[in-house]
C-alpha cells in the first residue's frame, strides 16, 4: 500500500515491471510531445508532431491544443509551427532548485573554474541521458556552451561515461537497450560488449579525459561524485580548449584538480572513501 492509500502493483516503486492499469495514456503522450522539441528541432508542425508520436493528426491536435491552453507550447500563426514556451522552464528550474547537490557543488565548481580558466559543470545521469545541473564559466570567449538543463545521450560525454562506469552489468545492459531505441541524433554504441568494455576501462582509470564530440577542439575531464553510501551521485567536469588545458598541465594536472573538487563534494555528501 502506498502513502496515498492506493495499492501498488509489484515493481511499481521503480522496478522493471509496469502495470498498464496505472498508466494514463493521454498524460504519457502529452509529456512525449513536449520531449519532441529539441535544440535541433525547436519548432514543428502538427504533422511532424503526429509523426513523432506515431498518432493521427486529430489526436496530436488535441494534445497540442491542451498544452497550448496550459501555456506550455505556442503556435505561430504565420508558420503554423509549434514551439515550447518559457513556462516549461518552471518545471526544470523547480527540479534543479530541489536538488541539494547543486548547492553543495557550487563552491567547488567555482574554485575549479578559477583554477583552470575553463568551464565546469555538475552532471547527473537520468535514464539514458545526462543532465547538466550547474555550470560555472570564466568570462572568456572560448568555453563550453553547455547550459544548465542541457540533456545529452550519456555515452557521448565524458561525464556520462564516468557515470556509466559505476553501473552494474544489468543496469548497463538496460541503458544500452534504451540507447538503441532512443538515441536518434547520435549513433548508439556499436554493441553492448563495446559499451561494457569501455565502462570497464573508465572504471579502472577512475576518470574520463577525452575530446568533445559536439564541439571539436574542446577537451573534457570528468570524474564521479559519490554519496554517503558510496553510490555515484553525479559527476564534476572541466571543459575547455585543448590548448588551454594543455597550458594548465594537461591530464596529470587536471587529474589532481578535478578529483580534488569531486572529493570535496563527495565528503559533503558523507562519503568516507578515497
Amino acid at each position: 500500500m502506498g502513502d496515498d492509500g492506493f495499492a501498488r502493483p509489484e515493481g511499481a516503486e521503480g522496478g522493471e515491471e509496469v502495470d498498464p492499469r496505472y498508466i494514463v495514456p493521454s498524460l504519457s503522450r502529452g509529456l512525449a510531445l513536449l520531449q519532441l522539441f529539441s535544440r535541433q528541432r525547436p519548432a514543428q508542425t502538427l504533422q511532424e508532431l503526429a509523426a513523432g508520436l506515431g498518432i493521427t493528426r486529430s489526436a496530436a491536435y488535441r494534445l497540442a491544443y491542451t498544452l497550448e491552453k496550459d501555456g506550455f507550447i505556442i503556435r505561430d500563426a504565420a508558420t503554423r509551427r509549434y514551439r515550447l514556451t518559457a513556462h516549461v522552464l518552471t518545471l526544470g528550474f523547480d527540479y534543479l532548485n530541489s536538488q541539494p547537490l547543486t548547492g553543495l557543488a557550487g563552491p567547488a565548481l567555482q574554485q575549479l573554474s578559477s583554477l583552470t580558466s575553463a568551464a565546469t559543470h555538475l552532471v547527473v545521469l537520468d535514464g539514458w541521458q545526462v543532465v547538466y545541473l550547474a555550470r560555472v564559466a570564466p568570462p572568456v570567449a572560448l568555453v563550453s556552451n553547455l547550459q544548465v538543463g542541457t540533456r545529452l545521450p550519456c555515452h557521448i560525454t565524458a561525464s556520462g561515461r564516468a557515470l556509466l562506469a559505476c553501473l552494474d552489468e544489468a543496469e548497463l545492459r538496460r541503458i544500452y537497450g534504451v540507447l538503441r531505441r532512443e538515441s536518434r541524433d547520435v549513433p548508439p554504441p556499436s554493441s553492448f560488449e563495446a559499451l561494457a568494455e569501455q565502462a570497464a576501462e573508465d572504471r579502472a582509470r577512475g576518470y574520463v579525459f577525452r575530446g568533445s564530440i559536439l564541439d571539436p577542439g574542446l577537451m573534457t575531464f570528468a570524474c564521479v561524485v559519490r554519496d554517503g553510501a558510496g553510490k555515484a551521485a553525479g559527476a564534476v567536469n572541466v571543459v575547455g580548449p585543448a590548448a588551454l588545458l594543455e597550458r594548465f598541465g594537461g591530464e596529470e594536472a587536471l587529474r589532481g584538480a578535478v578529483l580534488e573538487a569531486a572529493s570535496s563534494v563527495s565528503r559533503q555528501l558523507g562519503f568516507q572513501g578515497g
